[in-house]
């Protein structure tokens, strides 16, 4: 499920590059504060927690007419996930409220949490839903060869992924050092 809103979220969003200011790569960090080694960028790869963005009007060669369809796809796609996101993050917020309430009970804490959870789940794959829904309009306007090397970034991306994968996951497991 990761790896299909991850491939989801590089289609809708990767398909050209974007600048970010301020610190750090909101695309690195999701939002969160940056680590320590992590340098401001501007929409460049700022440190090594994240791999360079792929620039898909140039891998797939894209003409003038797909760029302009492309970008349409992409804004729609926003303006479709921008509510879908914000009420997420409402629900996350009203998690931490009911979590650090004092007023209830615990019984009725959690059956207030485990119903924002469902919700929660249900806007996710809503969201889900919809890049795949953007996913496919994007594929529909590329032609057969750019569909296909469309299909080897994708493979090559969840090979990254799953190596990276991987070496966090040996990272974890080695023993420290003490």
């Amino acid at each position: 499920m990761k790896k299909t809103l991850l491939l989801a979220a590089l289609l809708t969003l990767g398909a050209s590059t974007m600048a970010f200011a301020g610190e750090g790569c909101p695309a690195c960090h999701g939002g969160f504060p940056p680590p320590p080694d992590c340098k401001p960028c501007m929409g460049k790869p700022c440190c090594k927690h994240h791999p360079p963005k792929v620039n898909l009007d140039e891998k797939l060669k894209l003409t003038d007419a797909q760029k302009a369809k492309a970008k349409t796809i992409r804004m729609q796609g926003r303006e479709e996930m921008e509510p879908i996101m914000n009420a997420i993050k409402t629900k996350f917020e009203q998690k931490e409220l009911v979590k650090r309430s004092t007023d209830i009970t615990t019984e009725a804490k959690m059956e207030q949490i485990e119903k924002l959870n469902n919700q929660i789940n249900a806007l996710h794959k809503q969201a889900r839903d919809l890049r795949i829904k953007n996913e496919k309009e994007f594929e529909s306007i590329l032609t057969a060869s750019q569909k296909k090397e469309l299909d080897k970034l994708k493979a090559d991306a969840k090979k990254n992924f799953e190596q990276r994968r991987q070496k966090a996951s040996n990272k974890k497991s080695a023993p420290t050092k003490k």
